[in-house]
């Protein structure tokens, strides 16, 4: 679901409210965003994430790299370079 779709289903769910329901789940809000956890809890999946695309970097291009001496033959003579 994008985001444009969920801020129009809430703001839906949002004009139903009452002034003091509206302010409770303002407070609620505000409190989760502002606790330890949920910056905890967005740091681990972003470290998941860079893991993730770590090992299926490594995993698909150990195959293609070249070693050092291949890049030194490379940059001087062209004819080598494999169209790069």
């Amino acid at each position: 679901m994008g985001a444009l779709q969920l801020d129009n289903e809430f703001m839906q769910y949002w004009s139903q409210l009452s002034a003091v329901q509206k302010e409770s789940l303002l407070l609620v809000a505000k409190n989760y965003l502002n606790s330890g956890s949920s910056q905890e809890v967005e740091a681990d999946a972003r470290k998941r994430l860079i893991l993730r695309d770590r090992e299926e970097y490594l995993s698909n291009s150990v195959a293609s790299s070249f070693t050092w001496d291949q890049v030194k033959q490379m940059a001087i003579d062209k004819g080598k370079r494999n169209a790069l």
